[in-house]
């Protein structure tokens, strides 16, 4: 077994909100946030049908004033803002040259 890779095989990925301005990736996975409580299945639903589903290419176009929210992101041609909460839940790997 390769100690580089965690159990989640997450290794060589970030979450979403961790991300530089203008980085390119691509969606992993949607994981779970507890800040959602309740609502988080919900949460995940709606993002999977905005276009955030595992392997979508995403661009990180910026941040809010002093890097705070929202989250600015382009997926499949249109732009979003997110709030960190949500960035939060997406996990993606950097997109190679």
């Amino acid at each position: 077994m390769n100690s580089a890779i965690s159990p989640s095989g997450l290794a060589t990925s970030l979450r979403l909100d961790q991300c530089a301005k203008g980085a390119r990736v691509r969606v992993v996975k949607l994981v779970e946030q507890p800040l959602f409580g309740a609502q988080d299945e919900h949460v995940s639903l709606r993002l999977k049908e905005l276009g955030f589903l595992p392997g979508a290419p995403l661009k990180v176009i910026g941040y809010g004033l002093l890097g705070a929210d929202p989250l600015a992101v382009q997926v499949n041609g249109t732009k979003f803002a997110l709030r960190r909460a949500e960035a939060a839940k997406i996990y993606v790997e950097p997109l190679l040259a």
